[in-house]
């Protein structure tokens, strides 16, 4: 399959030489190559494992994957009120953490059919070395 795209690519090239022939076709290759070993997840972020990464501001962060579960049903439920109020409820519970600024973590585990990440604080301070579960969308560059 790898060769039939090359091919398909490089061929309109043919009349213009071997070497641009060759050109084409490494760079379609590398294209593809890289490509294929990253995991994106929204707007060209990138989850690897022992990655680490910033997490977007005033992302809601859950101590259980099951916590976070809910959460994503109803973020994609469009209904606000319902969403805020099980914000409200997780974060006077302590079982969720909503940080102002942008944080460091190492990602542990990305599931990628849930869209879920579980990441270890990496910024310096009291939290530093826990971890924690956010949806994949929080992560940042």
């Amino acid at each position: 399959m790898l060769s039939s795209v090359m091919r398909a690519v490089a061929r309109p090239l043919s009349f213009i030489g071997s070497t641009l022939h060759v050109l084409a076709t490494a760079l379609v290759l590398v294209a593809l190559i890289t490509g294929a070993s990253a995991r994106p997840i929204k707007r060209g972020a990138i989850v690897q494992k022992g990655a680490v990464v910033e997490v977007k501001p005033n992302s809601i962060w859950f101590d259980e994957s099951a916590q976070l579960a809910p959460w994503q049903e109803l973020k994609k439920s469009g209904n606000p009120a319902a969403l805020t109020s099980y914000e409200e409820k997780m974060l006077g519970q302590r079982e969720a953490w909503q940080f102002l600024k942008p944080l460091k973590v190492k990602i542990l585990r990305y599931e990628a059919a849930t869209s879920q990440v579980n990441v270890e604080m990496k910024t310096a301070g009291r939290l530093q070395g826990t971890t924690w579960w956010l949806d994949a969308s929080a992560i940042g560059r």
